[in-house]
Parts: structure tokens; sequence; C-alpha cells
């Protein structure tokens, strides 16, 4: 066997990446994984990037469980040289850590979740990249619901390319109004062409 077929999801912040993720992974075929997952382990049970962190942002960053992440939040937001600096430090952990899960797994199919994925240029490691677009009135309500303001919102879009921006970019796009069943249907679309397929595709221009 040579291994999964690949899939990247992202799209702009609270458009329902998540979600997607764990339709995708409700597939028989398929296994998941997160970007933010695997940094949230990292930072709480990785003693080398735990020590890499403390050594750059201070022993304020050092909590009773690996790092803090809200104070290390507070130390990097609106200062693009410290948040350059951890992304610097968390990006090839997290890729080799994707590398790792996706070599080891079994799956036909390996979905992993990236936020930052056109940003930081991983789209060529994927088989197929696939882009959540969501209607901004219902974006901004998620956004809300999830006490994000718009200081906040400001800084993590700032980093990121519009969703329309990464759907041009992107094999598949899906779009996501806040229905349940439709997206499932969506996922499982999704699941049917890339086996369809078996893995083989261009990417588009």
């Amino acid at each position: 066997m040579s291994g999964p077929v690949t899939i990247a999801v992202t799209g702009p912040f609270a458009s329902g990446k998540s979600t997607l993720l764990r339709l995708l992974g409700e597939l028989p075929e398929a296994q998941t994984a997160s970007a933010d997952e695997i940094v949230h382990h990292l930072l709480k049970n990785d003693s080398k990037t735990i020590s890499r962190v403390v050594e750059r942002f201070g022993e304020a960053v050092r909590g009773s469980d690996g790092i803090d992440r809200k104070v290390l939040g507070r130390k990097v937001f609106g200062d693009a040289g410290a948040l350059r600096d951890l992304e610097e430090i968390l990006h090839p952990l997290v890729r080799e850590e994707t590398d790792r899960r996706i070599e080891a797994s079994e799956a036909e199919i390996f979905v992993v979740e990236i936020p930052l994925l056109f940003e930081t240029g991983r789209e060529e490691d994927f088989d197929y990249t696939v882009a959540v677009l969501v209607p901004e009135v219902r974006r901004r309500t998620w956004v809300e619901e999830r006490g994000v303001d718009d200081a906040a919102l400001e800084a993590i879009e700032s980093r990121q390319y519009t969703g329309e921006e990464k759907a041009g970019r992107a094999d598949l796009v899906v779009q996501n109004d806040g229905d349940l069943d439709r997206l499932r249907e969506q996922a499982e679309g999704i699941g049917r062409k890339i086996l369809r397929e078996g893995g083989r595709h261009d990417h588009l221009p």
C-alpha cells in the first residue's frame, strides 16, 4: 500500500472547518488530524517545544501543565515579530507530526485541518485541498459566540487570505450554511469523489 490519499481542509476563521473535519472523519475509510490539536499537544506535552517557547517568551508563559496558552497568546497578540517567532518554532513541528501520522496511517484517506494551508505554502504536500466557505452574516454570529472581539478577529484575519482567495486556490469548495445534514452530504460526496479517482488528480492552475 502506497499510503492514504491526503486531504487538507482550510477556510477562514469560524467557517466550520473543524465540523467538516469531524464529518469527514466519520467516513469509514478516513482518519483525521488537526494542526491546532497538534499545537495544543506540543505546548502541553512536548518538553523540547515547551523549552524553546519558554526560552523565547520567558518563564511567564510556563503554566502548571506545559505552556499557558492564554499568557502566550497575550504576548504574541498584536506583535507580528513575536508571532512570527512562535510560528517558526511550531510550524516545522506540526508538519513533522502531520507527516508522521500520515505515514503511520492504514486508512484510505487522511484528512488534516490546516487554517494557514495556503499562507504557509503547504498545499503541494496534499493530494487534495478543500476550502470551507460560509455566509459572512453566519460567520460573524459564530465569531461572536466564541467571544472573539473585533480587534482579535482583525489580528487573526490579517494573517490569512480571505475565504474567496482560499476557495480560488483550493481543488474543492464546500459551502457551509449551518445545515449539518447538508454539510454531511458534501463530506460524503468528497469521500466518494476521491475514492473514485483513486487519489489521482491534477492540481488546478
